[in-house]
């Protein structure tokens, strides 16, 4: 049974990735992928802090988003566990208060870099 599955298995991988190669064939300049993208090296120190900014709490967001998945499944799993139950909502919280943090630094970069630098 488990041979079956695996045959069946590597069979749809070969073929999916056959089928992304052929699309991926289709000549476009990669630059024109992603938009902003330019082949010139070079931009302003106020863009860079800006997207590495973005780019952190970003991540943080994201951590955030997988530690409240995290701890939804550890409340579902408690099953009636008082310990159990109260370290899963606390991480809940705290992954909640995570993202508030999070959309609010986005919220106060954006304001410092337009405000009070004038980008």
């Amino acid at each position: 049974m488990f041979k079956k599955i695996a045959k069946y298995v590597v069979s749809a991988s070969v073929i999916m990735q056959t089928a992304v190669a052929s699309v991926m064939a289709q000549g476009q300049p990669p630059s024109n992928y992603i938009q902003g993208i330019t082949n010139q090296a070079g931009g302003e120190l106020i863009e860079f802090i800006r997207n590495t900014l973005n780019l952190a709490i970003g991540l943080a967001g994201l951590i955030a988003v997988g530690v409240l998945v995290y701890s939804g499944v550890q409340y579902i799993l408690a099953s009636g566990d008082e310990g159990k139950v109260e370290k899963a909502t606390k991480g809940i919280q705290y992954s909640v208060i995570g993202l508030i943090i999070c959309f609010i630094a986005v919220l106060i970069v954006e304001f410092v870099l337009k405000q009070v630098l004038k980008v």
